[in-house]
């Protein structure tokens, strides 16, 4: 189903209070994705409470409510997020509800987690460890 057809089926709806599940990622019907492009590098902080989507390089931290890794896409610092999808490559800690790491992905780090699926060809080196349901 398009977009276009899920937003007609929910005109009758507030908008601001819908989201939809694409894969492992949540968005606002609304929101905008940010989208760090492949020939970007930023060093500092990059925070969003929509969708992220990263093609460049981050050093610092990210905290947003959905990440995306692109292949393309590196991050040397923290990652914190609701969900989270990493097809790139990560250098650093990680904090998210919901982790899905394809097979091209690379990561070297700690990683907290609510819930986590990792694709065959994946390379991780770091330590795991459960967050705990309050």
């Amino acid at each position: 189903m398009s977009i276009a057809k899920i937003r007609s089926k929910l005109n009758s709806v507030n908008n601001n209070q819908v989201g939809i599940k694409l894969g492992a990622i949540t968005t606002n019907l609304k929101s905008t994705p940010t989208i760090i492009a492949r020939d970007l590098v930023i060093e500092g902080q990059v925070e969003s409470k929509g969708l992220i989507e990263i093609e460049g390089n981050i050093r610092g931290t990210i905290n947003g409510n959905s990440v995306i890794i692109r292949e393309e896409g590196v991050v040397e610092g923290h990652v914190f997020s609701e969900f989270l999808n990493i097809r790139g490559k990560i250098e650093g800690t990680i904090k998210a509800k919901n982790i899905s790491v394809s097979s091209k992905a690379r990561i070297v780090g700690d990683i907290e987690y609510g819930s986590l699926a990792v694709e065959d060809g994946a390379s991780i080196d770091g330590q795991f460890k459960k967050i705990q349901n309050s």
